[in-house]
């Protein structure tokens, strides 16, 4: 039995776009390969799907230089191209790490021996016994028969002179050297709105944390198409830049900054990152790029549903693209056929094109003509995208802030629509939203929903309750260290509908937020209607500002209101100053805009 190994999360399958086609043939043979395993090595279910994961990827290689559509029959010449093609990446990948090599060896070679045991292989006897003879042949006999002739691999220098003069490198650089000692961040590990034109410029963006009152301007695209040049734009948390974002994550990810409940500051590993003639300065920046390509091709979770099977995409056509130098002509982002085929429209495609632009603006890949990773990228894409699609979406690192899950696509039947109020308790005047949405969301988005009717920023801890103290309890899992005093986990809220919850009218949930301030707000429901074409949530009503975070809660924000609006209050000059009010400028507790939050909840659905 070949030796599974240490870690098979890092051996996973990946789908590209010109490897769909292997991992259908895969899948065909999968039951009858789980079975003869069982039945003649022992070998669990488990790791018999580990042992498939390199046999997908010499399946997607080998179909990359052999017109075939089975995973049943090779021929000997493509099959040793194929498979010195990819023992070549994969030993270019591992960093000199032979286990995921050895791994994939033995695991194509049981794959073999199961095709001619089981009597399922289809090729001829030649064929067959040219390639079972491939795996007692050293690496230079597989080459020659491959008739492969490899590249010389980059030298360190070369290497590294080609990292660094990437876009990529530069802001990674430059981001670390505006941390210095450290900067403020909030709870949740964003940096504060005051950090934000600092971090911004040092990533090339120029953007500001806005004030109490400012209008939100979300950026169009990544690079903020669209506005005009040189006009800063106006975010109310760093997620909104999504850049930033994406190298704050990689940089933390990475362990090249600790974030605190207050505070980021570098870690040791910085001096090697911004020291260029550091013996490890090279690893540094290898290491960093590949975090920030699987951040932002697979750390994503966006409830769009078009975002999904971009990323999805994206992926692949990385992987293809890196895999021995392939080149993925540009007429196959617009192709509506191919792009069908990945499960995506028009939009979907077009949202693939901004996302692969990104990396071309970083230096990453170039697309003239055709996608093409740079060549001293191409150990850090395979290292990246070394993992595949689950489910509804990529699996990979989670964007700090992000949302977790998603509507999805439209329901194929028609769902009820519910009728909610949702509530801040103990405000003077009241506080609250009447919202109709539809009941197949979930917690998680109905999380994002509230904190856009408030005017939140997304900054602390959340978590819905049902039936009170000894109830249920439902929050985002990855938020919370239950090591450190928070007791029991809650249940996912990704996993759960709101109609699960609130079914019949005068049903209610709470949702707290911020534990600090604590904010409880009351979620009732007051109607359940039919389903109406339209917006998958929209506000019908509601009444008050929603509070200001950090105030204190309830009584604080009272104060607040108080001291803002009376110019003999003691604390006047310095909340106004807090809140970024102009002069003149009034506070009206009671005001609220209906229109402007139809507008923002159309722009997250």
């Amino acid at each position: 039995m070949p030796k599974k190994p240490k870690r098979p999360s890092e051996q996973r399958t990946v789908t590209s776009v010109g490897g769909l086609r292997a991992s259908r043939a895969v899948d065909a043979v999968v039951p009858a390969f789980i079975q003869w395993c069982k039945d003649t090595r022992d070998i669990s279910a488990q790791d018999a799907m580990d042992f498939l994961k390199p046999v997908e990827l010499l399946v997607m290689a080998y179909f990359e230089v052999a017109p075939s559509s089975v995973a049943t029959e090779f021929a000997a010449e493509p099959f040793g191209e194929a498979l010195a093609s990819l023992f070549a990446t994969m030993d270019e990948a591992s960093g000199g790490d032979d286990e995921p090599l050895m791994f994939a060896h033995e695991a194509i070679h049981l794959f073999l021996e199961f095709l001619d045991e089981a009597g399922i292989w289809t090729g001829t006897q030649e064929d067959y016994e040219q390639i079972h003879d491939l795996f007692h042949m050293d690496a230079e006999e597989v080459e020659e028969l491959g008739g492969m002739d490899l590249p010389e691999p980059p030298s360190a220098e070369q290497e590294l002179a080609a990292l660094s003069e990437t876009q990529l490198a530069k802001h990674l650089t430059s981001l670390l050297q505006w941390l210095g000692d450290g900067k403020q961040v909030t709870s949740t590990g964003a940096l504060k709105l005051t950090e934000i034109e600092g971090a911004a410029a040092a990533v090339g963006l120029a953007a500001k944390g806005a004030g109490r009152n400012a209008k939100r301007q979300l950026i169009p695209g990544f690079n903020a198409e669209g506005l005009e040049p040189g006009t800063p734009l106006i975010v109310k948390t760093m997620h909104e830049l999504p850049l930033l974002s994406k190298i704050w994550a990689a940089l933390e990810g990475g362990g090249f900054i600790d974030v605190g409940s207050t505070k980021a500051w570098p870690t040791p590993n910085v001096e090697a990152m911004l020291s260029p003639g550091h013996p490890a300065h090279l690893a540094a920046l290898r290491g960093l790029m590949a975090n920030f390509l699987s951040v932002a091709v697979k750390g994503e979770q966006d409830w769009a549903p078009w975002v999904a099977p971009a990323a999805e995409a994206q992926a692949g056509l990385l992987y293809a693209a890196a895999l021995a130098g392939h080149t993925i002509p540009l007429s196959l982002l617009e192709n509506p056929e191919t792009l069908e085929s990945m499960g995506m429209d028009e939009f979907g495609g077009r949202l693939l094109r901004q996302r692969m632009a990104e990396l071309e603006e970083l230096g990453l890949v170039t697309m003239d003509g055709a996608v093409r990773v740079r060549p001293a990228l191409v150990p850090m894409v395979l290292l990246a995208m070394g993992g595949h699609v689950e489910g509804g979406g990529v699996a990979g690192p989670r964007l700090p802030g992000s949302v977790s899950g998603g509507p999805g696509p439209a329901p194929t039947h028609p769902v009820p629509l519910l009728q909610l109020k949702v509530a801040i308790e103990d405000t003077k005047p009241p506080v609250w939203r009447r919202l109709v949405l539809r009941s197949d969301l979930t917690l998680a988005q109905l999380h994002s929903i509230i904190q856009a009717s408030f005017e939140w920023l997304d900054y602390h801890l959340h978590e819905f309750n049902v039936g009170g103290r000894n109830g249920t309890n439902y929050g985002p899992l990855t938020s919370y260290d239950y090591d450190d005093g928070f007791g029991d986990p809650p249940q996912d809220e990704a996993a759960v509908t709101v109609g699960q919850l609130l079914n019949a009218e005068k049903d209610h949930i709470s949702y707290t937020y911020d534990f600090g301030d604590n904010w409880r707000h009351r979620i009732t429901l007051e109607k359940v209607l039919p389903f109406a074409k339209g917006p998958a949530v929209r506000c019908t009503g509601g009444r008050g500002m929603g509070p200001a975070e950090d105030c204190g809660g309830a009584w604080g924000w009272q104060n607040v209101v108080a001291a803002v609006n009376d110019p003999a209050h003691e604390e006047h000059t310095e909340y106004r100053g807090w809140l970024g009010m102009e002069q003149g400028e009034t506070l009206d507790p009671k005001e609220f805009d209906r229109e402007a939050l139809d507008e923002e909840l159309a722009e997250l659905f």
